[in-house]
């Protein structure tokens, strides 16, 4: 799920809270472990390294604790407790912000409840920041794609992709939209829709159309002002799914593209092709926290998240993060343009959130 439905952000004020307290380990704030409790794992590889994470796994116990905001990972649980069923993983899953909130406050007591974590990419940098998360460098590694490492304390597992889609039903064929600007039309007020908590979104889009597009500051603000007459606001992109199925708009200009292809494999007349450039792709991904309770479980579950599990994401039509998966088909058209998250929206959160924020504010809510 998406993060962001408070107006001045969470991300900013979570590392104000952990900022102001101690570490987990050491009570310095924003220090690192004084141990590293992955190290006797970095010389084995294949069945080696396997049978000794599954050896030590159970003497831990048996237990894996997951902090996520995936809504998919019920799937992946199932997988990996088939592929290790002497381990088994206690999930707690809920929206982004209250899993980073979590995570940030149980730290801050010195009392850190679980050994990975799996969420979006700007909580995850935030932990990273506070020194929470242990980079991975396991052998799943070497499949991945190149925009999936190298991110600090945490490596992607899968990427979303922001497109902008469509009720069949009130968008005709033939009549789908072109072009992102064309939605400054006055026809299309009251049929469009955002998502409250999308100011990463919007961050993004805002520096496409600056830095791609080379439109003036002043002429992008008064298209996202003419767009924001038309549209209505959703709280969450589940809901925003389920809302353009029902035709309560006619499009959501910032929809995962998975959202889409579930509802419409399920017969919801929705669309998202063809492609309303650019879509943005943002990464979503996995943490090994740097005082787990499990780390040889914590070890196991991204191995295997990040090789064999990569074939469960893509069966959830999410994109993976692997360069290669049987059976795959890339959502995404070929030739599309694509922006990965702006870097913009990482540095300046505050910015973008309170930008957003007040992009929305009297907008009406949908349903």
């Amino acid at each position: 799920m998406r993060h962001g439905v408070l107006p001045v952000g969470l991300l900013a004020a979570g590392l104000l809270l952990t900022a102001c307290g101690a570490s987990p380990t050491t009570g310095a704030p924003g220090s690192a472990p004084d141990k590293n409790p992955y190290a006797k794992y970095d010389s084995l590889t294949g069945t080696q390294r396997t049978d000794k994470l599954i050896a030590d796994a159970k003497d831990e116990g048996g237990v894996l604790d997951l902090y996520t905001s995936n809504t998919d990972i019920q799937d992946l649980v199932d997988g990996f407790q088939k592929a290790y069923p002497g381990i088994k993983v206690h999930a707690f899953r809920a929206n982004s912000e209250t899993v980073l909130q979590r995570a940030l406050q149980e730290n801050q007591a010195n009392k850190p409840q679980n050994d990975v974590i799996d969420t979006n990419d700007l909580e995850l940098r935030a932990l990273d920041s506070q020194h929470l998360l242990h980079p991975y460098d396991g052998p799943a590694e070497a499949g991945l794609k190149e925009a999936a490492k190298n991110l600090g304390g945490w490596t992607a597992e899968r990427f979303n992709a922001f497109v902008v889609g469509w009720n069949t039903n009130e968008v005709k064929k033939g009549e789908e939209p072109v072009d992102f600007a064309d939605f400054a039309d006055p026809k299309w007020k009251g049929k469009l829709a955002v998502e409250v908590g999308d100011w990463d979104w919007y961050a993004s889009m805002y520096t496409y159309l600056t830095e791609e597009k080379k439109m003036s500051s002043s002429d992008v603000d008064a298209l996202f002002k003419k767009i924001a007459a038309n549209v209505k606001v959703t709280k969450g992109h589940t809901v925003q799914g389920e809302l353009l199925s029902a035709g309560q708009f006619g499009v959501a200009l910032s929809v995962y593209s998975h959202t889409i292809d579930k509802a419409a494999a399920k017969g919801a007349p929705v669309a998202w092709r063809p492609v309303v450039e650019p879509v943005i792709l943002r990464p979503n991904g996995i943490g090994l926290m740097a005082n787990p309770r499990h780390p040889a479980a914590a070890l196991l579950w991204t191995d295997w998240v990040l090789s064999d599990g990569q074939k469960i994401i893509a069966d959830s039509l999410r994109i993976p993060a692997a360069k290669s998966v049987p059976g795959f088909k890339d959502p995404i058209p070929a030739g599309t343009t694509t922006y990965s998250l702006s870097k913009s929206a990482e540095t300046d959160t505050k910015k973008w959130n309170t930008a957003y924020d007040a992009l929305l504010r009297g907008v009406p809510a949908a349903g």
